[in-house]
């Protein structure tokens, strides 16, 4: 709307309302910067502006942050085309500085967001069971002692533990050493879904079965060929972090309520 780009360089309003809202400024005597800005700006030429763009992405993460950094992996597909341009001044550091930032805006959020996650996995299978004439029970919200999320009795005893992914951690879970342990103990009564929600299932405001790539099954039996077992150079304490071969993952039965839908994920 600016008549030149330099008016719209030298418009500072709206930079300055964006610093006071993500806690980097407030209004003193003039507009003062936190330290951390402060320290960030003191740093001369291309690596003060690399302090000030990893401080940016921290405190004020755009939101498709979250969705393009997993683990040590960027996808640019997840980032829109202009912010992508916007960005590439950044190289060759562009990937470390999202994966930092990700690590630092995420970590203390990233076990509530694992958690919506997995819950709403546990809901489409409850729903399917039902669907299909089941009557499950999800012991999950009862205790975690249970080393399964969901369990069946009738016709036919099923202890069913359900992992939630994306498309790119499909295939792949973290294991609890009780779920493990569980899984051996009630062998072929105990097996893992895995629900494998699309990209778009990130972003939208209610979830139904379209959100859903597909449902995948492991039984016991294959678990226990993958874990190695304890020994003096091995104990697995907690919990594992389990890629099995693509070929051990069957398609699993479950018919899902096309009229059912829950919240979408909290992303804030």
């Amino acid at each position: 709307m600016h008549g030149s780009f330099l008016a719209a360089a030298i418009d500072l309003e709206a930079t300055a309302t964006m610093l006071i809202g993500s806690g980097l400024a407030r209004i003193g005597r003039s507009l003062e910067l936190s330290p951390q800005l402060d320290a960030a700006t003191g740093c001369r030429d291309v690596d003060g502006l690399l302090q000030v763009a990893r401080l940016l992405l921290i405190t004020a993460p755009p939101e498709w942050l979250r969705l393009a950094v997993n683990r040590d992996v960027v996808t640019r597909e997840y980032i829109p085309a202009s912010d992508l341009d916007s960005l590439r001044w950044l190289e060759p550091n562009f990937d470390r500085l999202l994966i930092e930032a990700h690590d630092h805006a995420y970590s203390s959020a990233q076990t509530e967001w694992q958690k919506q996650i997995g819950d709403a996995a546990e809901l489409f299978v409850l729903e399917a069971l039902r669907y299909s004439g089941l009557n499950p029970v999800h012991v999950a919200r009862i205790s975690d002692v249970y080393g399964y999320d969901i369990e069946v009795l009738d016709p036919f005893t099923e202890r069913i533990e359900v992992k939630a992914a994306g498309p790119r951690t499909a295939r792949t879970f973290h294991l609890s050493r009780n779920e493990f342990d569980k899984s051996q103990q009630h062998g072929d009564e105990w097996r893992l879904l895995q629900v494998v929600f699309r990209s778009s299932a990130f972003i939208a405001e209610e979830l139904d079965h379209s959100h859903i790539e597909g449902v995948y099954e492991l039984d016991s039996r294959l678990l226990r060929r993958i874990v190695p077992p304890d020994s003096p150079r091995f104990l697995w304490e907690e919990s594992a972090l389990i890629t099995p071969p693509k070929e051990s993952w069957r398609h699993a039965r479950l018919a899902f309520d096309p009229g059912f839908t829950i919240p979408g994920f909290d992303s804030a």
